[in-house]
């Protein structure tokens, strides 16, 4: 499995009004979208179809990726019943989430 950073294509035409579809390259993808404007979002790659100047990663190294988001942008627990406030997931839960969305797709 190989976990990529893509965004949506057309990608020499991200603010167009043409419709945005998931690269040919990804097969299960639009997750963790980065809220810094970059539109750069996670998925698993195509095997054998992934162009050269694709980021990908490791589990360690996706998880560097999400505590690095987390340190500006505060990923939250999912909501509880009748709450309309949440805690912010921890380190440790971040990495937890992270290695468990990887399990599941390994």
């Amino acid at each position: 499995m190989t976990v990529v950073e893509y965004i949506l294509d057309p990608q020499d035409k991200p603010r167009s009004f043409y419709p945005k579809t998931i690269p040919p390259y990804v097969s299960d993808g639009g997750y963790w979208i980065n809220p810094d404007g970059s539109q750069k979002m996670i998925g698993v790659g195509v095997e054998g179809s992934i162009p050269d100047n694709i980021t990908t990663f490791t589990l360690e190294e996706l998880q560097d990726r999400m505590l690095a988001i987390h340190a500006s942008y505060h990923l939250k627990k999912p909501p509880v019943h009748n709450e309309i406030e949440t805690d912010t997931l921890t380190d440790d839960e971040v990495k937890a989430e992270i290695k468990e969305w990887w399990d599941a797709r390994s």
